[in-house]
């Protein structure tokens, strides 16, 4: 964890100022740090963090379903908005992907 308290509109501007960023009860940034990855992968690391990425959003899915909540992953997001506001560089750290869970 990063950050901790009530960034909603930083997220929801984050994510294209959609609303359900700002009205959701919880939401997860998730990054990726690229040199874990590309020092075995290469350039084919970045097809296997986004693979990740897509395997982690199906598991957020699950865990809401099984705790009835609702639940979006959003993928349209303006990279370099949520990289400052997390303090990480874009480059070593990157924003890959944004979950929100609420009722």
């Amino acid at each position: 964890m990063l950050k901790e308290g009530d960034f909603r509109s930083k997220v929801a501007e984050g994510c294209l100022d959609q609303t359900m960023a700002y009205t959701s009860a919880v939401n997860f940034v998730w990054t990726a740090v690229i040199a874990r990855s590309q020092w075995k992968y290469l350039q084919r690391c970045y097809r296997y963090i986004y693979l990740d990425a897509g395997h982690i959003g199906q598991n957020f899915y699950l865990v809401a379903e099984a705790l009835n909540l609702g639940a979006c992953t959003i993928g349209a997001i303006y990279d370099d908005e949520l990289n400052n506001f997390l303090g990480i560089d874009g480059k070593n750290e990157t924003t890959i992907y944004v979950g929100v869970v609420g009722k």
